[in-house]
């Protein structure tokens, strides 16, 4: 008979190993053009042998995942709950560090592209050739930020600390260099107002997992306050499997259901502000800052589900 804390262990994995499939096969399917996994139950006709191999291919990423969790669970079996509950936070922090970084830099660097670019600063004194290029959404987006978001999650690896208040921070720079230019000096562009909408966006939405994390969420805790410790567990479990966790899910299915999907679709097409030049490129990545919510905070909550697993037990012996 399977006990309580392995089956909690076996549910935390079986969601996150299973969030980061998904989250491949969207990539694959939509990003690099395979065919997803519905095409094993099409006709096959020679036209459709090879995307039948990539769509088993597919399948198997979904069938690994399961059974690298059942691997995990029974080859490390000597792990408490808690153990565990520490290393799915630890990921879901490392991904929450990597696109922080990205955004705090990606955002300074297109904000000072941006600027050289509408004020064809690099057109009349270095090169029409860079000043074309630049204001290209895909060169800059390739060969710009693709880069930088790599250098960032290198930087995520060794740097640990997380730094939303910094972030917060720079979101009242930036709104303050807004009033003092309009005010001051008369002088007010596009990119201005992206940058500070798009550094709130990444505090809101990368914030999330790392409150949970805190005890920082706003409780109606009328009758949690007054429960026993194991009570409160009781109803953080049941809260993270009936509500977080599948309210997550859909903001990820409903978000990458297809190419046209809201989160899917502007990082397709790497969308940009309406503005065009006069505006950051990074519109694309604020739609992305929402899938990186819904995958954080699924891997959080089934930290969560561990960790008050872990209080019951604990209580219980």
């Amino acid at each position: 008979m399977i006990s309580a804390p392995k089956i909690a262990r076996l549910f935390a994995y079986f969601v996150t190993s299973l969030t980061f499939a998904f989250l491949i096969n969207n990539i694959l399917t939509y990003y690099a053009g395979w065919p997803g996994t519905d095409k094993v139950f099409v006709k096959i006709d020679s036209n459709t042998i090879k995307n039948l191999y990539l769509s088993y291919i597919q399948l198997f990423i979904y069938l690994s995942a399961i059974f690298i969790s059942i691997a995990i669970v029974y080859i490390y079996n000597k792990r408490s709950l808690l153990q565990d509950s520490e290393t799915l936070t630890a990921i879901s922090a490392y991904i929450v560090h990597g696109v922080f970084w990205t955004a705090l830099i990606v955002g300074i660097v297109d904000f000072i592209i941006s600027f050289l670019v509408s004020e064809k600063i690099l057109e009349i004194y270095v090169s029409k050739g860079l000043h074309f290029f630049l204001s290209s959404p895909q060169s800059r987006i390739k060969f710009v930020h693709a880069p930088l978001a790599i250098l960032s999650f290198i930087i995520a690896f060794y740097n640990k600390k997380i730094g939303f208040v910094w972030l917060a921070m720079l979101v009242v720079i930036a709104e303050g260099l807004i009033v003092i230019s309009r005010f001051v000096y008369s002088y007010e562009q596009t990119f201005m107002g992206d940058l500070v909408r798009f550094w709130y966006a990444a505090l809101f939405l990368l914030g999330s997992a790392h409150t949970l994390v805190k005890e920082g969420h706003v409780r109606v805790d009328i009758l949690y306050a007054k429960a026993k410790v194991e009570t409160q567990a009781l109803l953080n479990i049941i809260g993270s499997i009936f509500f977080g966790i599948p309210l997550c899910a859909l903001v990820m299915i409903y978000g990458m259901e297809g190419r046209s999907s809201t989160i899917n679709s502007p990082i397709v097409n790497f969308e940009i502000t309406n503005q065009g030049t006069a505006g950051l490129y990074v519109k694309y990545m604020m739609a992305g800052f929402l899938g990186i919510f819904a995958i954080t905070m699924v891997i959080q909550f089934a930290s969560y589900v561990l960790l008050n697993a872990s209080k019951i037990c604990k209580k219980n012996k």
